[in-house]
């Protein structure tokens, strides 16, 4: 699966629309957006007064960023111009742009993120086939030749970042569930208890930080075994809290609605065995079945896979650097975000229990990898194994 984070999101900074939108038409608004609005602004991200707030997401959302702009300055925050896109202007730009135009780096972009205190955004594609669709690889992994200078610049910031996921009836299609349950179980995840997944998470942060063996197993075949290097494990339970005040590593500042994740990058030279995912997805329309990766030392040294494996071999030929290289651990806390394979293609990586393990760049989660390349392979009803302690079992976390 490609990773899309809040990375990806601010990359396409570069293209929006920086402007309060006009005059909308009045419709009637899910109420549950003032609501998560109002959660988000004030205990996730908790703004305080004076603080500089960027709230950036997909015209779609408009009545989203709209409240969480009129509760963060209600907060006291000095809310910056809305940033909106659309799928056709992200489409053009990567359709219609010349090549060479692609990824130049903003030379301002360190400077600027050292002047937001708050990132606050939300979904920036209603519609991922219709901006992606018939797009080479190529030409994506042109349009990410300025991630490293984001990724320096965030990690060089004071930056804290929330992503609010709300439903989406396209997410709900191509992840092959039906609209009602999707959006319930959404926003039950949204809603769930995020103090008591803070504190399993910071539980299951320790073991894993102090670890020397790792060992993640599943009955579809997968069994590998890596170490942690006693590096820190990110927990994102959606409320960021005294994690606001880290600095470094961009995704210790960074939480996510729905949220409820531990996630470390091992060493990258220590993990051997193998990863076998039956069934994934390339992009969120595109599906892989059958996936099995092979390492040693930390390399994938071989990949194949049952069906489609031409969508992970053409994104993984398009680029360089370390994107053989393992990346990654992440294990799901949110108990009211499920798995859905029977049918479906839901595997949501915050449900609880559920593992991804990843390949490619690591460097805001403090890892060395440097590629723009990054893919996470789920392992549905894994086992854990922290220094022989079982902390998932058969998918379900036992801790």
């Amino acid at each position: 699966m490609r990773r899309i984070s809040i990375l990806a999101l601010i990359l396409f900074t570069c293209f929006v629309l920086a402007a309060w939108p006009q005059a909308q038409p009045q419709t009637q608004t899910d109420p549950r957006l003032a609501e998560i609005a109002h959660k988000a602004v004030n205990i996730s991200a908790a703004v305080k007064p004076g603080e500089v707030v960027v709230i950036y997401g997909g015209v779609q959302k408009l009545p989203l960023m709209e409240a969480l702009a009129i509760e963060a300055a209600k907060a006291g925050a000095l809310v910056e111009p809305l940033f909106v896109t659309t799928d056709r202007l992200q489409r053009a730009f990567l359709a219609d742009v010349p090549e060479e135009y692609l990824g130049q780096p903003n030379p301002t972009l360190e400077t600027w993120f050292k002047t937001i205190d708050v990132w606050i955004s939300t979904a920036d594609r209603e519609d991922a086939k219709a901006v992606l669709e018939g797009i080479p690889e190529t030409k994506l992994s042109k349009a990410a030749r300025s991630a490293e200078a984001v990724r320096t610049a965030l990690n060089n910031s004071k930056m804290r970042g929330l992503y609010i996921g709300v439903p989406n009836k396209k997410a709900a299609e191509y992840n092959r569930v039906d609209w009602s349950t999707y959006q319930n179980m959404q926003w039950d995840a949204i809603n769930a208890d995020y103090q008591e997944m803070t504190k399993k998470g910071n539980q299951l942060a320790k073991m894993l930080e102090d670890a020397t063996s790792i060992r993640i197993s599943s009955p579809a075949g997968t069994d590998i075994t890596m170490a942690s290097g006693h590096r820190k494990a990110f927990v994102d339970a959606g409320i960021l809290g005294e994690r606001a005040k880290e600095s470094g590593a961009f995704l210790g500042r960074q939480a996510s609605l729905p949220g409820g994740t531990v996630v470390i990058a091992p060493i990258e030279s220590s993990a051997n065995g193998k990863v076998v995912a039956p069934k994934d997805t390339c992009r969120p329309y595109e599906y892989l079945t059958g996936a099995t990766y092979v390492f040693k030392d930390g390399q994938m040294v071989s990949f194949n896979a049952k069906g489609n494996p031409e969508c992970f071999e053409q994104d993984f030929a398009a680029y360089t650097g370390d994107k053989d290289r393992i990346a990654s651990v992440q294990i799901g806390l949110n108990p009211a975000s499920k798995v859905m394979e029977d049918g479906s293609e839901y595997r949501p990586g915050e449900a609880a229990g559920m593992v991804y393990i990843g390949l490619g760049n690591n460097q805001l989660l403090g890892g060395s990898n440097k590629t723009e390349f990054g893919w996470s392979a789920p392992v549905v009803k894994a086992t854990v194994e922290v220094d022989g302690k079982t902390v998932v079992k058969d998918g379900r976390l036992a801790f």
